[in-house]
């Protein structure tokens, strides 16, 4: 059985951020994962200048950039099909523009930056237990039909929307609600340039869509129910309905015409339900999704993993360096953590009601393109920007919308 300091189950980028952050500073790392690596992960491949500006800081963008597709604008468009686009603002010391890159690429890349700053890894591993002990915890788990059991002074879990260790380990006490979302690649395009598409027109409310262009002949394209939805449906082959919606919608019909579908149609849910999330249990922190942390808006997280993954694994050096593993530690880093995303997740919220439907989109686009305050405030929402709720108030938003 193996001794280590940190096991990090979980080797998507909130997972193999933290463990390149604590391998880099000498802490003794396993990573697991239940895939072997390389593997693909359904998503909407986009990086935002907040993951760009970590993905530099791990010493990745000059490489991801030769990589990936470079985006300078974002266009929203209200379900009526007018628009509103602008470039991409820049905020602190992030770029003024986004990537789009197929997670099949990004998350290997970030696995093994982990892997040369001194983490181990080792896969497939599905981690079935974690049992605390009183100098730290055991893993257990399974490696093709051979059972493991690993020691660690203390755990992350970084397992994205799956929800079962964290329901088995009791952190989470139910199901939480998620967003249901499906996506495919194309090619053979004509048209697309170096614009993201944030849609609400040919896609049930409240939902959205997305184009993602991958090359200027190629994208990632998809679509989804923005969580909390009430559904007509229960089970959850449902997520494919608003892409099936999407892609019959005329621009899209138009945008398609030509080009061919790449793979099959696949669907994933996504937690968003940060705000209220358990962010801890005995001896473990969770980052990234696992801690609900997914834009409850655009669907976006790759930003909050990498960030809730440096988060995570400076607060587990601060508390290696004092010896502390005490309950009140793991308490401080869900206050760390709620001092950086609770009032945009509790304003994603509330903007959700917004969202939902079809006169308040219409009226906010049409706002947006009336004045540039507003127009600033979308793009940074659909962008997932901390400083959103500081731009204007959702009071004030909705006040120059109804001309009152």
């Amino acid at each position: 059985m193996t001794q280590h300091d940190v096991v990090i189950i979980g080797a998507g980028p909130g997972g193999s951020a933290a463990a390149h952050y604590l391998a880099q500073q000498g802490l003794d790392i396993l990573l697991l994962d239940k895939a072997s690596f390389p593997r693909d992960k359904t998503c909407g491949d986009g990086l935002t200048p907040r993951a760009l500006g970590m993905l530099d800081d791990m010493g990745l963008l000059n490489e991801l950039l030769r990589l990936g597709w470079r985006i300078n604008e974002m266009a929203i468009i209200a379900p009526k099909g007018h628009s509103v686009s602008a470039p991409l603002p820049r905020q602190k010391s992030w770029p003024d523009y986004a990537l789009i890159i197929p997670r099949l690429i990004l998350d290997e890349r970030i696995r093994q930056r982990a892997l040369a700053s001194g983490a181990a890894f080792e896969s497939p591993v599905r981690v079935t237990e974690i049992v605390p002990e009183p100098q730290g915890l055991l893993v257990k788990g399974e490696q093709r039909d051979r059972e493991v059991n690993v020691r660690a002074r203390m755990a992350i879990i970084a397992t994205g929307a799956s929800s079962k260790l964290l329901l088995r380990t009791g952190i989470l006490k139910q199901m939480p609600p998620v967003a249901l979302v499906a996506r495919a690649y194309y090619e053979g395009l004509t048209g697309l340039t170096d614009r993201v598409d944030l849609r609400f027109d040919g896609v049930p409310l409240p939902g959205y869509g997305w184009v993602f262009p991958l090359s200027n002949s190629s994208a990632n394209i998809g679509a989804g129910y923005l969580p909390g939805a009430r559904l007509p449906w229960r089970r959850f082959g449902v997520r494919r309905a608003p892409f099936d919606s999407f892609v019959a919608h005329p621009p899209l019909r138009a945008l398609l015409a030509g080009g061919q579908r790449v793979g099959p149609i696949k669907g994933y849910p996504l937690r968003t339900d940060f705000a209220s999330a358990p962010t801890f249990g005995e001896r473990v922190l969770l980052v990234g999704e696992a801690a609900g942390l997914v834009n409850p808006l655009t669907g976006e997280g790759i930003d909050y993993a990498l960030e809730s993954g440096k988060l995570a694994a400076e607060h587990v050096l601060r508390m290696f360096a004092a010896g502390d593993f005490a309950r009140a530690q793991f308490v401080a880093y869900d206050q760390l953590l709620r001092q950086r995303y609770q009032r945009l997740f509790l304003f994603c919220n509330r903007v959700q009601v917004l969202f939902g439907s079809a006169f308040g989109l219409n009226r906010a686009v049409s706002a947006a393109a009336r004045y540039p305050h507003l127009k600033l405030l979308l793009i940074n929402i659909g962008l997932g920007n901390q400083e959103a709720p500081t731009g204007v108030s959702l009071k004030t938003m909705v006040k120059v919308m109804l001309g009152v």
